[in-house]
């Protein structure tokens, strides 16, 4: 079996946040794969998954979206006081499986008993019961059930995966069709980010 491990420390802005955005684990590419760490593992990582661009054209739609570095997605966060999160630390998986991305592995894995939440800090954690909490991706069955696993092993009640907005995911899309429905959204939501002061 292959350990997969997803060592990106949950990101909390330097001034309360406005929301969280939650995802499953880190991408393949930042993942650690029975100890061998990969290097600037960030949230969503893969060139495959549009996050960055998507969230640049929600919050600073007059701007074209560009590649961030590591540093350069921290001030962004910390600009917009957004908090991300993944809820799975750890699973185990078959050789062949390794490659996989997609969330049906967390899902044999987790019904097999082969899956670690991330615990939360206490900081993390009252910001959950407070924040609004968006899902990168829309809601299913098996993403609903690792929530309410995620929430119970970080006893913040199960309830709270009622709290959660699923948007359609940043991957494989066309950013610009996908900001616009992020942001239609989230203004359903919360409001416009770039008017929440």
């Amino acid at each position: 079996m292959i350990i997969s491990k997803d060592e990106i420390a949950t990101f909390i802005p330097e001034r309360k946040p406005r929301f969280v955005i939650l995802g499953t684990m880190g991408s393949i590419c930042a993942r650690t794969i029975n100890g061998i760490k990969p290097e600037n593992a960030f949230f969503y990582h893969s060139n495959r998954n549009h996050f960055w661009k998507v969230l640049q054209l929600v919050c600073e739609p007059n701007k074209i979206p560009k590649t961030f570095s590591v540093d350069e997605k921290v001030a962004f966060l910390n600009k917009w006081r957004i908090a991300v999160a993944n809820i799975v630390q750890e699973i185990s998986i078959k050789e062949n499986e390794c490659n996989d991305p997609s969330d049906g592995i967390l899902f044999k894995a987790h019904r097999g008993g082969l899956l670690k939440f991330k615990t939360v800090s206490s900081e993390f954690k009252s910001i959950l019961k407070t924040a609004p909490i968006f899902f990168t991706c829309r809601r299913k069955k098996g993403i609903e059930t690792l929530l309410v696993g995620y929430f119970g092993v970080n006893k913040l009640g199960t309830d709270l995966s009622t709290r959660v907005w699923y948007l359609p995911t940043p991957t494989r899309c066309n950013p610009q069709k996908r900001s616009s429905v992020w942001n239609s959204e989230i203004k359903d939501h919360i409001g416009y980010i770039t008017n929440i002061k």
